[in-house]
């Protein structure tokens, strides 16, 4: 008789605006071979996506609510003004052994937590100036604005069970960040660590 397979990994991203986190987890990606088993999951926002920024599907808040409702997502948020969620496939992704990275607010790790058996956590941040130099860059906010959104951060608070801790300080090349996150997703990391570039 088969035994059903070993549960999969889900390596929440998390960390402020402009930390590039979805620039490292493109990068990382392109590095995995195809049979790796990692899924890059793609979120689901009730914002139109700017395609050089970011790859996102769209939602109206009405439809985001119903599918809410319906049990379209694994996990979902708000931030910003804005709804988040992410698909509830990728539940049956991680369950057969597969692993998925995922951009998430730091407000649902104890539901991704609680979501999936094996999670792993890495924040990804710059320091401040930086934060505020790449999020005022994107045209949406002011300088202003966007220190007084970083002043509204919630601090990081690892829930219970997480497997690993990994935090990457992306303020040199983009590259170098994302081969600490393809050695994260291989598992090559030390359970918690602090990469700086």
């Amino acid at each position: 008789m088969a035994q059903d397979p070993a549960p999969g990994l889900f390596c929440a991203v998390v960390g402020p605006s402009g930390a590039g986190k979805d620039t490292l987890i493109g990068l990382a990606a392109a590095r995995l071979p195809e049979a790796s088993g990692v899924v890059v999951a793609r979120r689901v926002v009730t914002r139109p996506a700017v395609a050089e920024l970011e790859d996102h599907e769209v939602m109206s808040l009405a439809a985001f609510e119903a599918a809410e409702a319906g049990g379209a997502f694994c996990l979902s948020w708000r931030a910003h003004g804005l709804a988040y969620g992410l698909p509830a496939s990728l539940v049956g992704h991680v369950a057969s052994g597969g692993t998925v990275i995922a951009n998430i607010s730091r407000r649902v790790l104890d539901a991704a937590a609680a979501r999936f058996p094996r999670l792993a956590v890495v924040e990804i941040t710059a320091p401040r100036e930086v934060l505020v130099e790449r999020v005022s860059g994107r045209g949406r906010e002011s300088r202003e604005e966007v220190a007084a959104r970083l002043d509204r951060a919630v601090p990081l608070k690892l829930p219970d069970g997480a497997e690993r801790f990994v935090r990457i300080v992306n303020d040199g090349p983009a590259e170098a960040g994302a081969e600490t996150l393809v050695g994260i997703l291989g598992l090559g990391m030390p359970d918690y660590a602090i990469f700086t570039q």
